[in-house]
């Protein structure tokens, strides 16, 4: 961890100097460009005492902007250029430390453990004497157990399932059976209570983004009636909060566009849902978006013109009755 706060730290101050180079750049820049013109007025100050200026002055006046002038502006283009280039080097950098700091921390959280519990079951598989069938038999059916054990750990239910039905096929008389599938039945309803709690928490601060978010995770464990339930409460809140969001005034935002078009997406299948789904162009014009793709569009068009480009022609078929027959030609 302190090896992580360091990197946190480093990284901290390497952004900080490319801000400081950017914001350095410019003021390069515009500092030799400002050298360059107080160059060309030190040197041709007496020729602009006189605003009657011959041809010749005028050759000379116009050789001093050129080369100070003219030189101080692209020294201070290059040294622009090149505190940019330096600034975003280190950004770069920034980006592929940090990218291979997630990776270890990744690493070290999920594939070390599951590692090492391999690791042990291998040891304690290699302790058992290898012989005879139902040795090998033993081995099998630890091997089962441990392959539950591991998905039960890391939280794969379905996956966990597969096994524990696999277990029951292959070794009826196995007694972990009933208790791998106690402590998976045990494991996913802690699952579900955190992830119920998790979606309170987000409705009582009105993060709407989090609430979809748990609900989408519960799907993975709650069907029939416990998921019509928690769809009934969690659409009926979400309708609530952009009601009272398009009351607020100011105008329907954009952002009260996409929460509503996300809910209607997830709950589809709802009537609330429907209805909102119903009323999405109408919301996607209100906030100056297109009603098809939601991208910025105040036209007064049925969509945007790339929606429309995009509509394929609509397919040749026979005339629309009562319309004249083509005639035959002779």
């Amino acid at each position: 961890m302190a090896h992580y706060a360091r990197s946190e730290a480093r990284s901290a101050s390497l952004m900080a100097t490319r801000r400081a180079l950017l914001m350095l750049s410019t003021v390069v820049r515009l500092g030799l460009m400002a050298v360059g013109l107080g160059l060309v007025l030190d040197r041709t100050r007496a020729l602009l005492s006189d605003l009657q200026l011959t041809w010749g002055e005028r050759v000379v006046l116009g050789i001093a902007l050129v080369a100070y002038g003219g030189g101080f502006a692209l020294a201070g283009w290059v040294a622009d250029r090149l505190l940019k280039a330096l600034a975003e080097l280190i950004g770069l950098l920034v980006d592929q430390a940090e990218s291979a700091s997630t990776t270890a921390r990744l690493l070290e959280r999920e594939v070390a453990p599951s590692l090492a519990r391999i690791a042990l079951a291998v040891e304690r598989l290699s302790a058992l004497p290898a012989s005879g069938p139902d040795q090998a038999a033993e081995q099998r059916r630890a091997i089962a157990v441990a392959g539950v054990r591991q998905a039960i750990d890391e939280g794969r239910w379905d996956r966990a399932d597969r096994l524990i039905a696999s277990l029951r096929r292959d070794f009826p008389e196995a007694p972990e059976a009933d208790e791998l599938a106690e402590d998976l039945a045990r494991a996913r309803g802690r699952a579900i209570d955190d992830l119920k709690g998790r979606l309170d928490a987000a409705q009582a601060v009105n993060d709407p983004d989090q609430v979809l978010t748990y609900r989408d995770e519960l799907t993975l464990h709650l069907q029939g009636d416990d998921l019509k339930e928690l769809d009934r409460r969690v659409v009926g809140w979400l309708i609530m909060l952009i009601q009272r969001r398009l009351r607020a005034g100011g105008g329907v935002r954009a952002e009260v566009v996409e929460l509503a078009s996300r809910t209607a997406e997830s709950f589809g299948d709802t009537p609330e849902g429907a209805s909102l789904r119903a009323s999405l162009p109408t919301l996607r014009r209100s906030a100056g978006l297109c009603p098809r793709c939601s991208r910025p569009y105040t036209g007064t068009e049925d969509a945007c013109p790339e929606c429309l480009r995009a509509v394929p022609r609509r397919a040749a078929g026979p005339p629309p009755i009562g319309s004249p027959a083509p005639e035959k030609s002779s």
